[in-house]
């Protein structure tokens, strides 16, 4: 198919094991756009898990069906070993530094506190992604961008790291803000640093955690550095969860119920929010057309297409949490990760090829469903899309 030659950028939202849903919705796309096209995305921003598949498909800017293999082939092949440490006493290690800290028995580890040690995701990052590549694509006019988000713990402000063209110029804005770096394995590790869950990244002199936590805007960084048409793909259902055992009282949420609303309310909720204040924004913008606009005032209607999985994620993830190394197994039945929605906790770290096969499969079924549609977003600068799942925004 013809791509049109307007600006698009992709945003790969966090999620952990869920960003496997990400490559298979990228195999249906790459499916959809044909052979021989370059990324049909010039920017491409990533948080979380879903900068590391970014950093992936950009840096094969040239060739993106190539980038979706190797994408394709890493989750494929994933296992929790060559993202964290799973062994029992490593994990006996962390807890107990962790309590031996939160009760005062200790003064504190030298490393932040962490559940989880992701020293292996280091290496398989800088084993996967040859990032040294971005330089040449963009500088050969593949890729404008590839933006890579975090979360500063010194000043709580949303960091957008980003490698792009020279026109690309920072940005401050209020409690976020936009810095050229060439970027390495150390930046992609900031973004993935989930809080409690795994151990912040120092860069510089300032430590950073997940991307997500503070991204109150998660479209901005792709507006800033170019995109005029957006297509985003979340690792969650909008409208939320449906409650199961209607009629019976609900029990005393458990820490994974807690703890796996918590870490949706950072991959999903600012999203879903953004998304919505961009649809607002676009209706007004789209009844002042004939209005005659002062001169200092720039703004454009920004389409945006959502791609979101037509199943509960959490819910799928329940019958592969057997299949999680004992050391994962024990804390998550501690944390009561089989009542209620508590599989929502696993779901983001259940890096089990049987599970993240699973998602793959269902985000290509779910890309090849709506092909019509990706491929009029992706190839007609005229088409007006709303951002929403009816269901979701009501």
């Amino acid at each position: 198919m013809a791509l049109a030659d307007h600006e698009t950028g992709l945003i790969l939202s966090g999620g952990g094991a869920r960003a496997a849903y990400q490559a298979g919705a990228l195999r249906g796309i790459a499916r959809i756009v044909g052979r021989g096209a370059g990324i049909p995305f010039p920017v491409v921003s990533g948080t979380s898990a879903g900068a590391i598949n970014a950093a992936t498909i950009a840096v094969h800017a040239d060739d993106f069906r190539r980038g979706v293999a190797r994408l394709l082939r890493w989750w494929r092949a994933v296992s929790t070993d060559v993202v964290y440490h799973s062994e029992m006493s490593t994990f006996a290690r962390l807890a107990g530094g962790v309590a031996g800290s939160l009760i005062g028995l200790t003064r504190g580890p030298r490393r932040a506190l962490a559940l989880l040690d992701n020293a292996p995701l280091a290496r398989t990052i800088a084993d996967h992604i040859e990032l040294d590549r971005l330089d040449r694509m963009i500088k050969c006019g593949a890729l404008r961008a590839l933006a890579v988000n975090a979360t500063s713990y010194a000043t709580g402000h949303a960091v957008t790291f980003f490698e792009g063209t020279l026109s690309v110029a920072p940005w401050q804005r209020t409690r976020r803000r936009g810095e050229r770096h060439r970027l390495r394995v150390e930046h992609l590790m900031a973004s993935t640093a989930i809080p409690f869950l795994f151990p912040a990244t120092r860069l510089g002199e300032d430590w950073y955690m997940d991307g997500s936590v503070r991204q109150l805007t998660p479209l901005s960084p792709a507006l800033h550095l170019g995109a005029r048409r957006l297509l985003v793909i979340a690792v969650g259902q909008f409208a939320g969860q449906r409650r199961t055992g209607a009629g019976a009282p609900a029990a005393v949420p458990s820490f994974a119920q807690v703890a796996g609303h918590a870490l949706s309310s950072v991959f999903l909720d600012n999203l879903g929010a953004d998304l919505e204040r961009l649809s607002q924004v676009n209706r007004v913008i789209d009844r002042l057309a004939g209005v005659e606009r002062a001169s200092d005032v720039a703004m454009s209607h920004v389409d945006a297409f959502v791609l979101a999985p037509s199943q509960d994620l959490g819910e799928l993830a329940r019958a592969y949490v057997p299949r999680l190394p004992r050391a994962a197994r024990l804390m998550l039945r501690g944390f009561g990760s089989s009542q209620g929605t508590g599989a929502n906790l696993p779901s983001y770290l259940l890096f089990d090829r049987g599970y993240c096969r699973r998602l793959l499969a269902l985000g290509y079924a779910d890309a090849l469903a709506r092909r019509d549609e990706i491929a009029a977003f992706l190839g007609d600068r005229d088409v007006r899309y709303t951002p929403l799942l009816a269901e979701a925004f009501l």
